[in-house]
Parts: C-alpha cells; sequence; structure tokens
C-alpha cells in the first residue's frame, strides 16, 4: 500500500492489561482469580460420582477444549465435549460466560433425555440415586434456598401487585408495582379521605387484596411456602399459622386447637379466630388423604402426620361461613376409615375504635399497697442538681403545626368543606383514621382558611354574626378549596385591599400581628401560606430566664451535632503528641490515595451480576406467568430434561439467543436452574375435557351409564348430591340432544349399546354430546382447574451443603469440619479466596487435605500419577490423531506392496505352477483343421 508514491509500513500493537494492579477486593467478578485458579475439583468431583452414584453410565466434560493433564481419555465412559460441539451459532464463540454455555449442554450428541448437569466445584457426600432427582410418582425434585433479590430498593416481593401504588415500586424494574400504578385504578397504600375514593372494600385494618397480594400470609412468606417441609422464618408467625408446623411445636400454644372425635362430625370456631388446629391423635394414627371444598375464607389446609395435626389457615375479617372436609384416616391397626367434618367460622372482629378504654370499675380492682423503702437524702447535694432537668416544652399555641389545626368558624367555610369536615369526624368516630392523620387531614382542608384561623385566636372572628370584610377572603378561599379538591387550575392571588380592610376593624394588634398581616398579605399561592407564616411568641421575662439557664423552651433552634476538643486523648503520649508525626503521616496518605483511580469503576456496575440476572430471569417470569414470590435453586447437581429444557428456549428465544451471544456474565443472562425449574413449575396443562371424559368412563365403552352419570354429577356439585342435582344434568343433557344436530358420520360413530336410563328421554351420552353441551362444558371447567404440565415436588436444604471458602484458614477448618461431621448428599464448595493473600496458599492446602480425606483412592477416569497427557488441548489432540490416522493408511499401504512384491519375488514358480493347475491349457482335437490349430 503507498499514498502519494511512499509505502506504508504497519506495525502491530498491543494493548497490556496488568490485573495484579487491582486489588482482589475491588475487582470485577468475572475477571477474579478465583474464577480461574484450579484447585483440581473436577478429579474429586469424579471420585465422588464413582464412589456415590456407581449407577452413571456416560460423563461428557464441557470444556473450552482444554484437557486435564490427569484424565484418562482412552476410558470409554468419558468424552471431552468442545464448545464448537454444542454452540448452534459458532460466531458467539470464544465465551468465558457459564450462562452461555448452560444454555446449549443440553444439544450434546448422545445426551439421554434426563441427565445430570453440574460443575466442578460440586461433589457428591453419600449415596445418591435417581429417585433424588426424580421420582415417577411425584415427579421433579427441586431444591430451593434463599429468595429472589428485591426488584428494588425498599420494595419486598409481597408488594408487587397487591393492588396498592407503592412508591418503592413504581419502577420500570418492578413493572410499575406489577401494574398496579398505571391507569386509574392505581391507589395508595394509605388511600386517601378525600379526593373521589380510594378506599378498597376490604376490612379497614388489613392490607389490600389485589390478584396476588392474597397469596401472602405475611411479608415475605407466600402461600405456597406453607407446609412444604422446610421451615420458613418469614412464615414463623401467627398469621401463618407458623408454617403449619414446619417450625415445630413450640407455638401451637397461641393458635387455638380443637380435638376430633369419632362421634362428632360438627364443630364450631370461635369468632374471630383465623389460625385453628386440630388434633386427631385420639382417633387415628395418621390421615391417608383428606380434601376439603373450595371456600373463600380458607388461605391454607394441610396435614402434619407428625404431630398429629390439621392446619387451617383463614383470611381475616370473612363473614360467617361453613367449611367442609373428606378426611380418610388409618387407625392403629392400619385400617382405613374415612370421615366427613363441618366446622363453622367467622373470622370477622370487631373493630376497636380509637379511644380510650372504658374504665374498670374500682370494686374489681384489687388495690396492692407496695412495701415503702426508705428514702435516702443527699444532703450534700444541691437541690436542683438531685434530679434530671426536664425539658420544658412551648405551649400548644406557639408551634407552628397546631396553628395549622386550629378552630374556625364551620359557618363561614363553604358548603364543600363543611361536608368534608363532617365526613373527617364521622370517620374519626368510627375509628377509620387515628387521631394524627385526622389533624393532618384536617389541615389540608383549612389550608386556604389559615387567614381565618388566625384572626379567630387573636379576637378578629369573636363576633356572633360573620363580617362583611371578609365576604372577599371566603370567595377566594373557596376557589382555592375546589383548586385542592378538584382539578388542579392556575391559582390566583388574594389582593390586600379586597381580601382585607383592617383600617375599618382597627384592632389591638402589637407589632408582631402586624409583621405577619403583611407578610400574609403578599402571599399570592395558598400552599406556601403555613411555611410562611412566621410566628415567634413575645419574649418576656421568663422567657428570658429561660434561655439564660440554658434551657430552649421548646423553640426550633440548631443542635450541635459534633464537637472536636483540642485535647486529642487522656493519655501520656496522647498529651505529649509523641505519635502525632506518624498520625499526620497516615492522614496525609489517606488523602492521597483518595486521588488514586480504582480500575473497577471504569464501567457503571451497581451489584453484582447473579443477583441482576435472577431480577432479570423473575422480571420475564412474571410477565409470562404472573407475579409470585419466587427463591433461587440451590446450588447443587440438577436433573434436566432435553425436552422441557428445548420448550424453554423456545418461549424465549430472542432471550437465549442474546445470554449465548455473551462473552462474560451479564445482567440479562438467562440464568440456567432458574429459569428452567420455574418453568418447569409454572407451564400449565390446559383443560383436556376427552381427557376428563375417559376419566369418568371406566367401562370404555364412550357412552355414560346411569353409575358414571353419578360420578360426573359428584365432580361438578357439592356433596352430598341431591335429587335436584342429578336431574338438573339429565335435563341439560337432554335439551343439549335436541338442539345439536348431528351428521349421518356422527351417528355412525355412536357405538352400539345396551345401556337404558332411568329417563327414558335420556339419550346415550356420548362424548360429542358432552363436548358439544354448553352447560355441562361450563361446570365442568369451573370444577376442573388447568393443572401443571409437569409434576415437581418442592424439597428443603436438609441435604445441601454450601460452603463458601475464603481467605480465614480458622473459618475454612471449621467449615470443612462440619462437613466430616454432617455429610450430606450434595456438596459444594465454592472458591472465593483472595489468591494474591497470603494464607491463599494455606487454605488451598487444607482444602486439599479435605478432599484427600474424603475421596483418596483415584477413579477409574484418571491416568496413573506418573502418567501425563501428552496433549492438553482438544486441537492439538485433534491434529495428532488426523496425522495419526493419516499415517496409519499409508504405512499400511507400503506395507500392503511390499508384502504384495515379496509374494511375487520368492514364489514366482509356485504361482505359475497354481496357475497352470487352475487354468490347464486347452488340448488339440484331431482331424482339426490346420489354421485352427496353429497357436
Amino acid at each position: 500500500m503507498t499514498i502519494e508514491g511512499k509505502e506504508l509500513t504497519l506495525n502491530p500493537a498491543y494493548l497490556l492489561w496488568d490485573l495484579s494492579a487491582v486489588s482482589q477486593l475491588k475487582q470485577d467478578e468475572d475477571i477474579s482469580a478465583s474464577r480461574f485458579e484450579d484447585n483440581e475439583e473436577l478429579r474429586y468431583s469424579l471420585r465422588s460420582i464413582e464412589k456415590f452414584a456407581p449407577w452413571v453410565r456416560h460423563i461428557f466434560i464441557v470444556t473450552n477444549g482444554q484437557i486435564p493433564s490427569w484424565l484418562n481419555l482412552d476410558n470409554p465412559r468419558v468424552t471431552i465435549v468442545t464448545h464448537h460441539d454444542i454452540f448452534l451459532n459458532t460466531s458467539h464463540l470464544p465465551t468465558f460466560s457459564s450462562p452461555a454455555i448452560e444454555s446449549h449442554i443440553h444439544r450434546i450428541p448422545g445426551l439421554s433425555q434426563k441427565f445430570i448437569y453440574m460443575n466442578d466445584d460440586v461433589m457428591f457426600g453419600t449415596n445418591v440415586w435417581p429417585d433424588d432427582f426424580y421420582s415417577h410418582s411425584k415427579g421433579q425434585k427441586v431444591y430451593l434456598t434463599w429468595p429472589v433479590p428485591n426488584c428494588a430498593e425498599g420494595c419486598p416481593g409481597s408488594w408487587i401487585k397487591d393492588g396498592y401504588c407503592d412508591k418503592a415500586c413504581n419502577n420500570s424494574a418492578c413493572d410499575w408495582d406489577g401494574g398496579d400504578c398505571l391507569g386509574n385504578s392505581a391507589a395508595g397504600r394509605f388511600s386517601p379521605v378525600l379526593g373521589g375514593g380510594g378506599a378498597l372494600n376490604v376490612h379497614p385494618w388489613q392490607p389490600g387484596v389485589g390478584i396476588t397480594g392474597v397469596s401472602y400470609c405475611n411479608q415475605g412468606c407466600a402461600n405456597s411456602w406453607l407446609a412444604d417441609k422446610f421451615c420458613d422464618q418469614a412464615c414463623n408467625v401467627l398469621s401463618c399459622g407458623f408454617d403449619a408446623g414446619d417450625c415445630g411445636q413450640d407455638h401451637f400454644g397461641e393458635m387455638y386447637k380443637l380435638d376430633l372425635y369419632l362421634n362428632q362430625t360438627h364443630y364450631v370456631i370461635p369468632k374471630g379466630e383465623s389460625f385453628p388446629y386440630f388434633n386427631f391423635a385420639g382417633i387415628a394414627k395418621k390421615v391417608v388423604d383428606g380434601v376439603y371444598k373450595d371456600n373463600p375464607i380458607v388461605r391454607h389446609a394441610s396435614i402434619a402426620n407428625k404431630w398429629k395435626t390439621i392446619h387451617l389457615i383463614m383470611y381475616p375479617g370473612m363473614n360467617a361461613t361453613v367449611v367442609h372436609f373428606n378426611f380418610t384416616f388409618q387407625d392403629q391397626n392400619d385400617k382405613e376409615f374415612k370421615m366427613q367434618i363441618y366446622m363453622n367460622v367467622d373470622t370477622t372482629e370487631d373493630q376497636k375504635r380509637n379511644g380510650t378504654t372504658s374504665v374498670v370499675e374500682k370494686k374489681d380492682v384489687i388495690v396492692s399497697t407496695p412495701t415503702p423503702e426508705a428514702e435516702v437524702l443527699f444532703e450534700d447535694i444541691p437541690e436542683e442538681k438531685r434530679f434530671p432537668k426536664l425539658k420544658k416544652h412551648s405551649s400548644v399555641n406557639s408551634t407552628k403545626l397546631d396553628i395549622n389545626v386550629l378552630h374556625v368558624n364551620v359557618s363561614l367555610l363553604p358548603n364543600k368543606v363543611q361536608l368534608a369536615l363532617q365526613e373527617l369526624d364521622m370517620k374519626l368516630s368510627n375509628g377509620d383514621v387515628t387521631l394524627k392523620g385526622y389533624n393532618l387531614l384536617k389541615m389540608v382542608l383549612l389550608e386556604p382558611f389559615v387567614h381565618l384561623a388566625f384572626y379567630s385566636d387573636h379576637g378578629l372572628n369573636g363576633n356572633k354574626q360573620p363580617l362583611k370584610d371578609l365576604t372577599g377572603f371566603l370567595a377566594k378561599a373557596e376557589e382555592e378549596t375546589e383548586q385542592l379538591v378538584g382539578m388542579h387550575t392556575n391559582q390566583t392571588g388574594i389582593k390586600n385591599e379586597k381580601a382585607f380592610q383592617i383600617s375599618e376593624i382597627k384592632p389591638k394588634t402589637d407589632d408582631f400581628d402586624r409583621k405577619n398581616i403583611k407578610s400574609l398579605s403578599k402571599n399570592t399561592s395558598p400552599k406556601n401560606k403555613l411555611s410562611n407564616l412566621d410566628i415567634k411568641p413575645p419574649q418576656d421575662s421568663n422567657s428570658k430566664d429561660t434561655l439564660k439557664n440554658g434551657d430552649d423552651g421548646g423553640l426550633p433552634r440548631r443542635k450541635l451535632q459534633q464537637y472536636q476538643p483540642r485535647r486529642e486523648g487522656f493519655l501520656p503520649w496522647e498529651k505529649k503528641k509523641y505519635f502525632k508525626d506518624i498520625l499526620d503521616e497516615q492522614a496525609a496518605l489517606l488523602s492521597d490515595l483518595s486521588y488514586i483511580t480504582n480500575g473497577k469503576h471504569v464501567g457503571r456496575k451497581l451489584q453484582d451480576t447473579f443477583a441482576d440476572s435472577l431480577r432479570y430471569v423473575n422480571k420475564l417470569l412474571n410477565s409470562k406467568f404472573g407475579f409470585t414470590s419466587r427463591k433461587v435453586p440451590a446450588h447443587m447437581p440438577h436433573m434436566i430434561d432435553r425436552i422441557v429444557m428445548q420448550d424453554l428456549q423456545d418461549l424465549y428465544p430472542a432471550e437465549f439467543d442474546m445470554t449465548s451471544a455473551h462473552k462474560v456474565r451479564h445482567s440479562q443472562d438467562m440464568q440456567f436452574a432458574f429459569s428452567f425449574f420455574y418453568y418447569l413449575m409454572s407451564a400449565i396443562q390446559p383443560l383436556n375435557i376427552s381427557q376428563v371424559f375417559d376419566d369418568i368412563d371406566t367401562d370404555g365403552s364412550g357412552i355414560l351409564s346411569d353409575r358414571e352419570i353419578r360420578t360426573l354429577a359428584t365432580r361438578i356439585h357439592q356433596l352430598p348430591l341431591s335429587l335436584q342435582d342429578l336431574t338438573g344434568l339429565e335435563h341439560m343433557l337432554i335439551n343439549c340432544s335436541k338442539t345439536l344436530q348431528l351428521n349421518s358420520s356422527q351417528e355412525s360413530v355412536i357405538p352400539a349399546t345396551q345401556e337404558s336410563y332411568y329417563d327414558p328421554n335420556l339419550p346415550p351420552v356420548t362424548k360429542h354430546l358432552v363436548i358439544n353441551c354448553k352447560p355441562v362444558m361450563e361446570l365442568i371447567r369451573k370444577t376442573y382447574k388447568d393443572k401443571n404440565k409437569y409434576r415437581f415436588e418442592i424439597m428443603g436444604e436438609e441435604d445441601i451443603a454450601f460452603k463458601m471458602i475464603r481467605t480465614n484458614v480458622s473459618h475454612v477448618v471449621g467449615q470443612l469440619d462440619d462437613i466430616r461431621k454432617n455429610p450430606r448428599k450434595f456438596i459444594c464448595l465454592n472458591d472465593n479466596i483472595n489468591h494474591i493473600h497470603k494464607d491463599a496458599q494455606t487454605v488451598k492446602a487444607v482444602l486439599r487435605d479435605f478432599y484427600e480425606s474424603m475421596f483418596p483412592i483415584p477413579s477409574q477416569f484418571e491416568l496413573p500419577r506418573e502418567y501425563r497427557n501428552r496433549f492438553l488441548h482438544m486441537h492439538e489432540l485433534e491434529e495428532w490423531r488426523s496425522y495419526r490416522d493419516k499415517l496409519k493408511f499409508w504405512t499400511h499401504c507400503v506395507l500392503g506392496t511390499l508384502i504384495v512384491f515379496t509374494v511375487l519375488s520368492f514364489f514366482a514358480e509356485q504361482l505359475i505352477a497354481l496357475k497352470r493347475k487352475i487354468f490347464p491349457r486347452r488340448r488339440t482335437q484331431i482331424g482339426a483343421s490346420p489354421e485352427r490349430s496353429k497357436v
């Protein structure tokens, strides 16, 4: 390349980044040394698989092409899989993002439909079997730990979409409080008394109940967490029934107890009891099965066979109703018996009014005379120093807040304000607002009439008849009231000459009042009248004495927050300032360090990437499956279904493609385990009416008999069944058969049957008739709900040991000893070591010693100690294998050629003889023509 006849010379330029210049504590987590340091966890993880999970058939190790030096590649049960083998879009490579790699592991060739995925720092501690991950009876086992971080600071998950617009949740990260702050239906958590409603049809002292607000019995405790065999501290409160028995029996005494009896089926729960529990220890050994009729008062119902109790958690503030239960008990002889129970419940409580409680009569009060104590006199201490000083507060009329709620003549106020004040007084008497709220709301209403309130206290409004000079002020104030209550319009000022005619009244006021009147007349904005009203009480001799004594008398003034004495200490070396030079040098050094640029602050990084990605996925799940509280799956081996994983990626194709394109961890990554398990638990299978019909058609004839019709009636009606329920169902089917027009092909499909119904008008109840009968379909859809597409079971943390390994040696030893004493099925030792610290090597040695103590025997996947792999990367190994295969091919060709020439050289005569023997020459015949006999 030449420019203007001159040839250009290009030299490469290199950008060097010294990671050691960045402190380990301030490094980006994606480039920290703990993410690249190898403690040979993979070696011991494979040993744990061979020892505690021998049923594993094959092991695929996914790397970026690296080969462990100790791995036995000749073992047929282990295979190295590179990123190029599983990534659909190879332009995303290379990548150092674990979520990007995880999103493709289900594409490994030869992988089974259900496989176990585990990181290299995860291992087994005891015997593990496939039913620890999946069972055919209950489905996938999901191990959950801590809750997902809040979407915003100060916005817990229980506030999202609870029917109130919460200011802390009103942002895009929380989807504008789940939609509570969108549209005209947005209402604050404390709804206003005025301004056109905002009151909710709920119990006055209960939090709002929205679409998902009922899913939480306490802040941070979802209904799904109750009775999940895990003690959640957020649920270990009375409002959640103390986690329905998951946290033990220590607090059962705080709930209402009811004993069950064999000869009693009707029970009455006292009014106001919302958290009763029932003891069945006297009638059975355990409960085999239990169902209850759907009732809006029931929040949660569960059975704790461990304590022989049945827990019922109801919503407070609900009217009286009856709850029906059907239980199947097992007695001491292992015989099962069924029992129906009816309970009358009422969770409403008498609303307590704001005010003082009634005084107990004197005759019911037992007055106890305390033993007199001897009085101790301090004669050597002055009288004024024997007791603490009491701070004297100013009177009610001297503070700025109390002036705002001064009483005014109600007859002078506009009608709208009078009605609002009456409504406010009624709410105070009913207990709907507190006294503090009453004063604040009254202050807002009387804010435009602060002038009237001020003169009322100074004698200007003491006449029985209203002053004519205040008419102009009232007109203006009425306009301001309409602006506060109704629509906000441009505010108009109040002119001094029209609003007040002080020259005609001429009240007796001092200089203090005249200054305030001038300041009030100059104010043109109603909302600033309170702030501009500067009230200073007259200072008399008493107030001067108060100030001299050091008491502020309740006056607002700035207080001293910090005081630095001249003398820095009381010790001798502090007084002599022997170490003053060192302290000054330290202060100077800190001052110089404050100007050093931190390498971490190159980009904007508010929080850790993992937490941000959890919030991101949680937001996507909220938009698809609804707002609910979620937990993070444990860091342990997970059984993944390839079909479910592919369905998830088909649901979010763009998000997973973006995750695959990230080179390092990103805040918008699709977290593998979190997204997989919550999709598995949230996916809904639509109701299949055909399947419902097949379940009821027990004989498989395709036509429902009288017995099967009764079974259908029990499914769609409440028990006990009445004659009207059965006849009503039959009439529905008869009417549908009359209106349903069946074509000839459909009529021929109806199978022949010998069923005869009690009602001769009833036609054969086929699947086609049921599906096309709208009234019956509505009843079926009302009874049968959409169920989960996949079965699952939520597990606790009892079998998981997660340890964060840091640089504190003693702490690490204690963590590892805990695992030695209490071995768990799943062990994870997360490396969070500061590898530039002086104790890092000691911690690594302690960690290696722990691994050797747990798994000392080498596995079949390791080479002997004296051997090492020749190649440490797959491309080198593949090149060598290709060269070996070519060399082998050509070597075989050359050897084959040599063998052929050797045989031809040494065995020529034998070969000729063999040829003559196999192909003999043909003999000539006598009498043949000489021409034919010529050779």
